[in-house]
């Protein structure tokens, strides 16, 4: 079994102790207590309206299903607020991974390009504002807590309509979009929540629609297939409207063709239209991409060349669909500045995406939390850093395949130290983490090919939070190592809150 580091039997024992109902173990929450303790009395007021409702993201066993998720709600949410969404063109991106990396890259590119820019990204790490960006910046909290009224007004009379109660990610995505009627923004770039077809930012009619790399992710809400999950991705495709996708499993990519062709819809694909050869440098260095037009459908750029700030082989492709919407909307009539898209994708680092928090040693932040980007996190630490040893602190949620995330782990890392977030009640107990990562320790290789391993080597310990965690990672590495906290969107944010405030 792991190492159990100082405090946690106490730790274990005190909350078992409280055992009965389980938000009274995660009291205060501490994303929803950042929100609280600030110092204003009216901003308290305000996130506790919205943090009252119900909250999709804290659920797992909600069905993705019309009963649950209600258009017709969110459509009449808007009216009520005079229909907000349809003041400025929107660009609306969907996909399992790399979409919040590219919904940042392609608003930075359009602010640098001279226009007024919304972006909406869910969730938050630490404060509410950070879902909406006007021009590179969260908003204040005062922009949102004096726009609150009005979004109050237009959930009661919803209320009281045959369409219920709005969600919290209703009101936060209604709440999005009045705040960028406010500010005219010129354009609006809108990541989906989940899934794309029942998600409550998807009555939009958009300029473009993007769709990201498709891989196996809430599956329960989704479906259990690469094609099941495509439909429901490709459910922002509209009539006529341009679209853009970076899927490269062909399972996956078939839907995305039948849907664009049903609804008449252009159609730009990576690997086919267009695609990026990406050369890895390590920091503080940024690694050097190509862009290569496959086909004469795609405009030619006049720069082919770009440097990559983000970190990853992953963002190649990421920064590829960017460079295509770029084109895109050129064609289409966008009067858009090559130089523009060039400073965002090297300059743009978007947060707990394989984020460096601290150098010597090195410190990491990625909000990985499926197999396919714990992949790309761990070809990441191994293609960009030279370094003697590399420690994970690793945290998952339950919904998440966590068994198959730590058998990647494993054999890629020399110290795993396995804990428990305290902000969502979805988190799998690191109790279950230890007994997980002993039994895969124990089991022989799947193959016999050299290098194949299953972390058999691997130091292993726990501890019963992020902080605990951190304190004991930080004290026993040295300068030329490396540590990286990855796992969950939750994890990551507990980590940042633990290290940008320490």
């Amino acid at each position: 079994m792991p190492e159990r580091l100082p405090c946690f039997s106490k730790r274990i024992a005190t909350v078992t102790s409280r055992h009965g109902h389980i938000a009274a173990l995660f009291e205060p929450n501490l994303i929803e207590k950042s929100l609280m303790e600030r110092s204003d009395p009216k901003y308290a007021a305000a996130a506790r309206f919205l943090l009252d409702r119900i909250n999709y993201e804290k659920t797992v066993d909600r069905p993705y299903d019309q009963q649950t998720f209600r258009l017709g709600r969110m459509v009449f949410l808007l009216q009520c607020l005079e229909n907000p969404h349809l003041s400025a063109p929107v660009i609306h991106i969907a996909g399992t991974k790399g979409k919040g990396s590219v919904a940042w890259l392609l608003a930075e590119g359009l602010r640098r390009s001279g226009l007024s820019t919304g972006l909406y990204t869910s969730p938050h790490l630490e404060f509410l504002e950070e879902r909406f960006v006007i021009n590179g910046q969260p908003i204040s909290p005062e922009s949102w807590v004096n726009m609150l009224p009005r979004l109050q007004r237009a959930a009661e009379r919803c209320e009281k309509s045959e369409h219920g109660t709005p969600t919290f990610f209703e009101l936060t995505t209604a709440l999005a979009w009045i705040l960028f009627q406010h500010a005219k923004t010129d354009v609006n770039v809108i990541e989906v929540g989940l899934g794309g077809r029942l998600d409550s930012t998807n009555v939009c009619t958009p300029a473009l629609s993007m769709i990201t790399s498709i891989s196996f992710d809430h599956q329960q809400q989704l479906g259990d297939t690469l094609a099941k999950i495509a439909s429901e991705k490709a459910g922002i495709i509209k009539d006529e409207v341009p679209v853009i996708h970076g899927v490269r499993a062909e399972e996956a990519r078939d839907v995305i063709r039948c849907v664009s062709k049903s609804h008449g819809s252009d159609l730009w694909e990576i690997g086919v239209d267009f695609d990026a050869q990406i050369t890895p440098n390590p920091p503080p260095s940024k690694s050097q991409l190509e862009f290569l037009r496959l086909t004469n459908r795609v405009l030619s750029p006049s720069v082919t060349n770009y440097q990559l700030g983000m970190l990853g082989r992953h963002q190649g492709d990421n920064a590829a669909l960017v460079i295509a919407a770029w084109q895109r909307l050129i064609a289409d009539g966008w009067a858009l500045a090559p130089t523009a898209v060039q400073q965002s994708l090297a300059e743009t680092q978007v947060p707990a995406r394989v984020e460096i928090i601290q150098t010597s040693p090195t410190i990491i932040i990625d909000s990985a939390h499926n197999e396919a980007s714990i992949d790309a996190l761990l070809d990441t630490l191994h293609s960009y850093f030279d370094v003697d040893r590399r420690t994970i602190i690793f945290a998952c949620s339950k919904d998440k395949k966590y068994r198959e995330m730590l058998r990647k782990i494993l054999p890629k890392c020399d110290r795993l130290i396995l804990t428990q977030y305290h902000s969502n009640p979805r988190f799998v107990p690191v109790e279950r983490l230890e007994a997980l990562a002993s039994e895969l320790k124990s089991v022989p290789p799947r193959s016999n090919a050299p290098g194949s391993s299953t972390g058999s080597e691997t130091e292993l310990f726990s501890a019963p939070n992020i902080d605990e965690a951190i304190r004991f990672a930080t004290q026993h590495t040295s300068k030329n190592e490396l540590l990286c906290i990855t796992g969950s969107f939750f994890i990551a944010s507990e980590a940042r809150l633990r290290l940008l405030k320490s």
